[in-house]
């Protein structure tokens, strides 16, 4: 990024990063300044990038939002609500890959996950939670990082964004993403220490060795002696989740199939390291905003085999949930997902889906290849060989799935036929169970 975006972004940088903090302590010159830079910064956009902005006023921006957020929120939380909307809606409008997505071809969202979908304009967006684990000390400082806030939890560890501490003052300095293992007493079963950190170390060793490229968040280091943990360095990867491209409907079938080839391109490099992704999902699939490469992130559950009752409901494989203790292969159960979230990609609506989470586990268990979302893909002619890719790689016994590269390679095949489709697809006749054997599909498959 050069010129006039390079400094808005080291602007937007700085009101995230050092103002954002100072003024939910209450630092009354903090707001003062975040005014100036907000003024600043609307000075340096194009006309179309305030247009995309969608804030109330090019004047006294952040006042404007403050006098909105104070309606329903004490001053100092209005306040920095106000910031946190107008840094969001910066990076957005100066995000380069804003002008390759097509307007949304429908207000509102059929995706059940309404916590994720943009707000409407002039809305007010709250900053994420800055509250730290008790065992983060006080300074925030671990290794040769801080900490800056928890971002997500799962299997045998946390995620904190953070920055280096030589970086600290550099609005332009990339931030990164610390995995740090759980507390043993945290865990619903009992693990001592001891076995924690060990299996800990192994895992992050394990992702340590992945190779780099583009369709991975990079790791970047590992400190297996920090005190009061040890922790694995990732990279943070900015741009939008794909996610989020699903809720506002603004994807295309063209983007659809180069993400989800990206995604299997991920996937086949962590694989051929010994290693699943283990959480594979639509809001760990970010869009990069420089180069447009869908990129996996979050490794909280990755690992050699599956992490029995950790994952998402909506994506996980049966295994996940099943009680059988034997170690289960992470690349099955990563195909799985990705069938999932294929077809959710190509079509819009998730494959297993309920209000009741175990309602959506039941429909897991009670297939084999061929839910009803599935043989309604089937039911028309043109979408029948995809549905039959996608049924491979959904069967119940992990063994007899398709595995990612193969998956890859036959998506590649099939793109041509599918690529100038309108977005997004529409199965034939809807049923309400499977309607008939899966062993069908692979008695009519030509490869």
């Amino acid at each position: 990024m050069l010129g006039d975006q390079a400094l808005i972004l080291g602007l937007l940088n700085m009101l995230e990063r050092e103002l954002l903090p100072a003024i939910e302590r209450g630092e009354a010159q903090a707001w003062s300044r975040a005014n100036r830079i907000a003024d600043g910064v609307l000075a340096l956009l194009s006309d179309d990038e305030r247009d995309a902005l969608e804030l109330p006023s090019r004047v006294g921006v952040l006042q404007a939002l403050y006098t909105a957020a104070k309606a329903t929120r004490e001053d100092r939380s209005a306040r920095a609500c106000a910031l946190y909307t107008f840094v969001a809606r910066g990076k957005e409008a100066i995000d380069t890959q804003r002008l390759s997505r097509p307007p949304s071809i429908r207000p509102g969202s059929s995706r059940t996950s309404p916590a994720s979908i943009r707000p409407p304009p002039h809305s007010i967006i709250p900053p994420p939670e800055r509250k730290m684990p008790d065992w983060v000390p006080e300074s925030g400082i671990l290794g040769g990082f801080r900490l800056v806030r928890p971002m997500a939890s799962g299997g045998l560890g946390s995620l904190f964004l953070a920055h280096r501490l030589e970086d600290e003052g550099d609005p332009l300095a990339p931030q990164v993403v610390l995995k740090v293992p759980h507390d043993a007493g945290a865990l619903l079963a009992h693990v001592p220490e001891e076995e924690l950190l060990a299996h800990f170390r192994a895992e992050a060793s394990a992702l340590a060795a992945i190779p780099l490229h583009p369709n991975l968040a990079r790791i970047l280091a590992f400190d297996v002696a920090a005190k009061p943990k040890p922790f694995l360095v990732m990279e943070l990867v900015e741009g939008r989740t794909m996610e989020r491209d699903l809720d506002e409907r603004t994807m295309t079938m063209a983007r659809a199939l180069d993400a989800l080839d990206g995604v299997l391109a991920g996937l086949d490099a962590m694989h051929s390291t010994g290693v699943g992704h283990l959480d594979v999902k639509p809001d760990n699939v970010i869009i990069r905003r420089e180069t447009g490469a869908a990129t996996l992130v979050d490794f909280g559950l990755s690992g050699r085999t599956v992490r029995k009752k950790c994952g998402n409901p909506t994506y996980a494989a049966p295994e996940v949930w099943n009680d059988d203790r034997e170690p289960e292969s992470a690349f099955a159960a990563d195909a799985y997902s990705f069938a999932c979230l294929a077809f959710e990609t190509l079509t819009g609506t998730m494959l297993f889906d309920s209000e009741d989470l175990f309602q959506i586990i039941r429909q897991h268990l009670a297939h084999d290849g061929l839910p009803p979302g599935i043989a309604e893909l089937r039911a028309r002619p043109e979408l029948r060989k995809l549905a039959e890719i996608l049924s491979r790689a959904l069967r119940a016994n992990p063994a007899h799935r398709t595995r990612i590269r193969m998956l890859r390679t036959e998506l590649a095949r099939l793109g041509p036929q599918l690529r100038d489709l309108p977005w997004p697809l529409r199965g034939g006749d809807r049923w309400e169970s499977t309607p008939f054997p899966v062993e069908d599909l692979e008695d009519t498959y030509v490869g």
